[in-house]
């Protein structure tokens, strides 16, 4: 049997609402809040996470800026980058004055060289050298920026005092080729090195050595050809006058001991000798 076209248009209509409706659609399901999980520890988002590929990461105050062309920080060398607060990195403060201080900067006959050991072993490679420097000013003088000179052939050997050194009325200090105890034979009391640590520093032959400071001359001292025992230091005996540190016919090979097989009284009074008449 044919359907009427009639018919057949209301029935595909009728299908047509049917589909329209259809089932209800399921409801929206929040997501649950956070529970204690990392999630809820993460707080709000920094870094990366956030956008910004530097936020916390760099003090902006120091250093050169942010370069977007390569999206990175350029390269800082931290010994040459300071903040205000260590902007003075590096530089020995300012020790307060002992009892005693003098009440200016050392200057001309504050020192004087009494003590020469020139040849602390045989040969070269002399490490051991040193001479001994007294404090002759009567109060306690500060050897910061103290500069040392020792001509030797084409060198120029040299010591700077950066950092506040007090050395009391009476007292001395060493100039030595090395600070190393082991190599100096345990030398005692302040010990100042030559720049570089070199051996051979005093000469055999003679030799001259000047302290200046700022310029100024502090004391100098310029000694003839000397053969004194190896291992034996030279002194200005202690009941000499101070005058006399010019006039090596009163200096003496020491005679008191401070390391085995060496004689010298360094960091000490020269009373082991006598001032010749």
């Amino acid at each position: 049997m044919r359907t009427p076209p009639a018919l057949l248009v209301l029935v595909l209509a009728a299908f047509a609402a049917l589909l329209e409706c259809g089932e209800p659609a399921p409801p929206t399901i929040a997501a649950p809040p956070n529970e204690g999980t990392d999630d809820a520890a993460l707080g709000a988002l920094t870094g990366d996470d956030a956008g910004d590929p530097f936020a916390g990461d760099y003090d902006v105050s120091v250093g050169p800026a942010w370069d977007a062309g390569t999206s990175s920080w350029p390269t800082v060398d931290a010994s040459t980058t300071t903040t205000p607060d260590d902007a003075t990195a590096g530089v020995p403060e300012a020790a307060p004055p002992p009892d005693g201080a003098c009440a200016s900067a050392i200057g001309p006959g504050d020192l004087v060289v009494d003590e020469l050991m020139i040849e602390s072993v045989a040969g070269t490679g002399d490490y051991g050298e040193w001479l001994e420097v007294a404090n002759v000013a009567g109060c306690a003088v500060n050897l910061r920026g103290l500069h040392g000179d020792c001509p030797v052939g084409a060198k120029l050997h040299s010591f700077d005092v950066v950092a506040d050194t007090w050395v009391g009325p009476g007292g001395s200090f060493l100039v030595a080729d090395s600070a190393d105890p082991v190599i100096n034979h345990d030398l005692p009391g302040i010990v100042i090195a030559w720049s570089n640590q070199p051996g051979d520093v005093l000469r055999n032959e003679g030799g001259t050595v000047t302290l200046t400071l700022a310029g100024q001359l502090v004391t100098t001292i310029t000694w003839p050809a000397l053969k004194p025992p190896v291992g034996t230091s030279v002194e200005l005996p202690a009941d000499c006058s101070i005058e006399d540190a010019s006039d090596f016919t009163k200096w003496l090979p020491a005679v008191s001991s401070w390391f085995p097989a060496f004689h010298g009284t360094p960091s000490a009074p020269n009373t082991d000798v006598a001032c010749p008449p």
